[in-house]
């Protein structure tokens, strides 16, 4: 079992908890395949809402966004059911990914990627249930209150009974605000929540009450300290990413001359057409920051270029785009270490016992199976 602090000094472990092929491919895989659904959901919201593919690409390449469009309300409808979506398989990935981080601070390392995953499937009700709790919760607040303020509307009762309610109602309201909050918590915590203590949904919902009441502050400097390191974290492996591929780029156009700069070229500028976003989005970073975590200068084509070029522009560019992920699966591979460790320091100081101590259900099954496999008698 690792040696933890129990404080601030533990977050500092994140960046280097995150930095696995482990932890970065299931952070990959769920944003990978929770993208690819956003992906062609959005272009469906696009299309049902007037517009064809080609108007679609070249404003948004493959980062498509319905708010950005003059489109009707049920194409709205389904680019949130988009992003609903891809915010479960996130939800779904980050409960496995929480599962590793915990099972490594255990130092049972040998818990494999596949066993992360199905703990992650297993917990998949628990945690969409946990989320649909709190919205249930929100919604049952709100409505009450809308109802309660059409009541007003009744002439001379109304407004004498609202103004005799007012102090219940301010209260009420309240509570709707620290639910809220609470929800704001859940959406972070309630991956690591399943993932170290085993709780199902009402137990997800409890305990992110329970932190988001005991311990705001804790949870405030907490985060503050982790998107600290997150961004850095992010920034100096971005760098490292391109200080490789130019080196990388040097070292090939020695040896292969201008075939490599031609096919470099052409998949720089198929990444210009499939993420104008992003280039925008460097462009407005300070200075020439943008251009060390992104290669943000207009790439035009070159004309007549011969097809195996062209070819090896396209597959080259697909290539760039799963550094570009690697990149990003690392990131959120940071937040979610980093959020378990939270969790596990949280509880700790609030119960006053470690998470890492407890008798885990998912190991001690594991264990009554291979003595029931030892005891066996042989064939």
């Amino acid at each position: 079992m690792k040696q933890l602090h129990f404080n601030f000094k533990d977050i500092f472990r994140s960046a280097r908890l995150a930095f696995s092929i482990q932890r970065i491919w299931l952070n990959g895989l769920g944003l990978l395949a929770g993208y690819l659904l956003y992906l062609v959901i959005s272009y469906i919201s696009l299309l049902v809402g007037g517009y064809n593919f080609s108007a679609i690409w070249s404003k948004f390449g493959l980062l498509p966004c319905a708010f950005a469009m003059t489109v009707p309300w049920y194409s709205i409808l389904l680019y949130i059911l988009g992003l609903l979506v891809f915010l479960a398989v996130i939800l779904l990935t980050n409960t496995a990914v929480s599962r590793v981080v915990y099972m490594t601070l255990r130092d049972e390392l040998f818990y494999t990627w596949s066993q992360a995953l199905k703990f992650a499937w297993k917990k998949w009700i628990s945690s969409l249930g946990a989320m649909l709790t709190f919205l249930f919760i929100i919604a049952f607040f709100v409505i009450g209150g809308l109802v309660m303020a059409f009541i007003g509307r009744i002439p001379f009762v109304g407004e004498i009974g609202t103004v005799l309610f007012t102090i219940p109602y301010i209260f009420a309201a309240l509570l709707l605000f620290f639910i809220c909050l609470s929800f704001g918590v859940a959406l972070f915590f309630v991956p690591a929540i399943l993932a170290t203590s085993d709780e199902d949904a009402l137990g997800g919902v409890f305990q992110s009450f329970s932190i988001t009441f005991n311990q705001p502050w804790r949870i405030l400097v907490y985060l503050f300290l982790l998107g600290v390191i997150y961004v850095l974290g992010v920034f100096l492996f971005a760098v490292v990413m391109k200080i490789s591929y130019y080196i990388f780029m040097t070292l090939f156009s020695l040896g292969m001359g201008d075939k490599i700069t031609q096919v470099q070229q052409q998949a720089l500028h198929l990444l210009d057409k499939a993420l104008p976003a992003v280039y925008t989005w460097a462009h407005t970073l300070p200075g020439s920051l943008g251009g060390w975590i992104y290669l943000n200068n207009p790439h035009p084509i070159v004309a007549d270029m011969p097809f195996s070029i062209i070819l090896s522009g396209y597959i080259f560019g697909i290539f760039l785009l799963f550094l570009a992920g690697v990149v990003l699966a690392y990131g959120e591979a940071i937040v979610n270490a980093g959020l378990t460790i939270i969790y596990v320091i949280l509880y700790k100081l609030q119960e006053k016992e470690s998470l890492l101590e407890r008798e885990d259900e998912e190991l001690k099954e594991e264990e009554e199976e291979e003595k029931k496999e030892e005891e066996k008698p042989p064939v």
